[in-house]
């Protein structure tokens, strides 16, 4: 037979709202000593004790998992390292909170089934964290089904709509065009992303760059690649842009993604170019990528794991306290700091 909160009281000596206190950490009136507390979590261990979970959903309304949702149109899915460092924090949170977390890949066909699944016929997850090119549309279906959710990341499609938590993008890559500078680079290239937010940097960075003495001289120019994705496939239309410029004209230093970059090495080598001596890479994000290839990419750090910490607890503190959770609760004020490595050089 199971074990029960009452057989635990009674081997205590306590009643069973009190081990139902300590079990399930909750706020009560009742205090409960540290001594009589270290007994229950003891008691309950040794009788192996295990909540049932089915019952506690009921009673709650609570099913103790969130989700965690990452757009099937992101490279990799969820073995991309930049958004499975999202979920390292989220989960490292949630664990110390005592929820788990469901991961998934997500499109506008499947929503339904994630939220909904067919069998239960009941809402599975207690709050959803979205990241990925989260569209507004996505968001709007959530919000019918009730369900809190929390964008990770700098995006304008739902900023209105729900809280969002991003790190100073712009100010990271004006870090990364400023040290570029001071080692002597004055073309400088930025491979724009294909989004709205993403021209939106583009133009933020430009008008920074323009405006600091550091960098106003530097001829800084924004990189649209006809369908680019920010991924492997960027790395040879990059090169052929490259290779498109007259050599007195062509950028020496240049600043993109992870992916799109440690592809660029071998493209640039095969067409008889050299990093860092013929021109300079800085990743825009920072990730084991960076460090695995030869040279190691200088890269902007943006406190990835940060994010979704921040994220977990403005969730949790939603669910479990009612603390205000709407898009003047967000945050895009992370520092990014520039990580220093070799494929950065100065100009010869």
């Amino acid at each position: 037979m199971s074990v029960r909160l009452q057989d635990i009281a009674e081997r205590v000596g306590v009643r069973s709202s009190t081990v139902s206190v300590v079990l399930n950490n909750r706020s009560s009136t009742v205090r409960v000593s540290d001594k009589t507390r270290q007994r229950i979590l003891k008691t309950a261990r040794e009788l192996e004790y295990h909540p049932n979970s089915a019952a506690r959903t009921m009673k709650t309304k609570r099913t103790g998992q969130v989700g965690f949702l990452l757009s099937d149109q992101v490279t990799g899915g969820l073995a991309n390292m930049y958004f499975a460092q999202h979920l390292v924090g989220i989960e490292k949170a949630c664990r110390l909170r005592g929820y788990g977390v469901s991961v998934s890949l997500y499109n506008l066909s499947n929503i339904d089934s994630f939220v909904f699944p067919p069998k239960v016929g009941e809402r599975s997850v207690d709050g959803l964290f979205l990241t990925g090119y989260v569209q507004a549309d996505v968001v709007e279906r959530f919000k019918e089904f009730g369900i809190p959710c929390v964008c990770i990341g700098d995006n304008l499609e739902v900023a209105e709509l729900i809280p969002t938590i991003a790190c100073d993008i712009v100010g990271g890559f004006h870090q990364a065009i400023v040290h570029a500078a001071s080692r002597g680079h004055h073309r400088i290239g930025f491979c724009e992303e294909p989004d709205r937010r993403g021209r939106e940097v583009a133009q933020l960075l430009s008008q920074r760059v323009a405006a600091d003495p550091a960098t106003a001289h530097c001829d800084f120019r924004i990189i649209q690649l006809p369908q680019a994705r920010n991924d492997y496939s960027d790395a040879r239309p990059l090169a052929d842009w490259l290779m498109g410029q007259p050599a007195l004209e062509r950028p020496t230093a240049l600043l993109a993604t992870d992916q799109t970059l440690v592809a660029l090495l071998g493209e640039l080598s095969r067409r008889g170019l050299r990093c860092p001596q013929d021109i300079s890479l800085i990743s825009n994000c920072d990730t084991v990528l960076c460090e695995l290839c030869v040279p190691q990419l200088t890269a902007v750090n943006q406190n990835i794991e940060a994010l979704g910490v921040t994220a977990a607890e403005l969730l949790l503190n939603h669910l479990e306290h009612g603390a205000k959770l709407d898009k003047n609760v967000s945050r895009s004020d992370f520092a990014c700091k520039l990580v220093v490595r070799d494929s950065c050089s100065g100009v010869v």
